[in-house]
């Protein structure tokens, strides 16, 4: 009985899985950022801009996270009418990054503000989070979609919540983003990429270093032993 108390306990303690985003999948929901996980800020981008229907911030961010792979944080702001004088009364609905082909995807959400006093904030539209993540069958764009459980949109100046697509990658380039409503709002945010041939010589390097650390240690274990 004590056996299998504890086994029970050892399953609720274990941490929720992060939804995986596979190409292809469609309407997945977002697992909760766990923060202890978060690393280290690398690189940051804020672009404004006006679309036919509205004005608005789209912030991106990569991390590298505590187990040393690259975390992409993503956020839209709305801020106001865009250049028609007619039809302003959309919400932004959607918005998509790209290029993620020939990458694995964890799909991950925070509520809060990631940052502090950087540049993300704490969402504040009703919806909340209650989004759903889409992935192309190609696998090369993934789209954050704010209608993904009732008519979550951003209106007025509305911002979402923040969205972490957790990578395998150990580097990152330029990629795409565009926001989408009645028109759309396109730029340029990050992306993973694979590293530089003399990055990749500096990390065999690297690890090179660290195996023969560990094997030198490894035999002063044994002299002591």
């Amino acid at each position: 009985m004590k056996k299998l108390l504890l086994c029970a306990a050892a399953l609720v303690a274990m941490p929720a899985q992060a939804t995986v985003l596979l190409p292809g999948a469609q309407t997945q929901p977002f697992s909760p950022f766990d923060f202890n996980t978060q690393g280290t800020r690398i690189a940051f981008s804020e672009v404004q801009g006006q679309a036919l229907t509205f004005a608005g911030i789209f912030r991106s961010a990569v991390y590298r996270n505590t187990d040393g792979k690259l975390d992409f944080y993503y956020q839209v702001e709305r801020t106001g009418p865009g250049s028609n004088a007619t039809g302003n009364d959309h919400e932004i609905t959607k918005f998509t990054v790209a290029a993620y082909n020939g990458w694995l995807v964890d799909a991950l959400v925070s509520a809060g503000d990631p940052d502090g006093a950087g540049g993300f904030k704490a969402v504040n539209n009703p919806g909340g989070s209650t989004t759903a993540a889409n992935r192309g069958f190609d696998g090369t764009v993934v789209e954050v979609n704010f209608q993904g459980i009732g008519p979550n949109g951003l209106i007025g100046t509305e911002n979402s919540a923040t969205y972490i697509l957790r990578t395998n990658a150990f580097s990152f380039q330029s990629g795409t983003f565009g926001v989408l409503d009645g028109s759309s709002l396109q730029g340029i945010t990050f992306a993973p990429t694979v590293p530089e041939p003399a990055t990749w010589a500096m990390m065999l390097a690297g690890f090179g270093l660290i195996g023969g650390v560990a094997r030198r240690n490894n035999r002063v274990r044994s002299v002591l032993a």
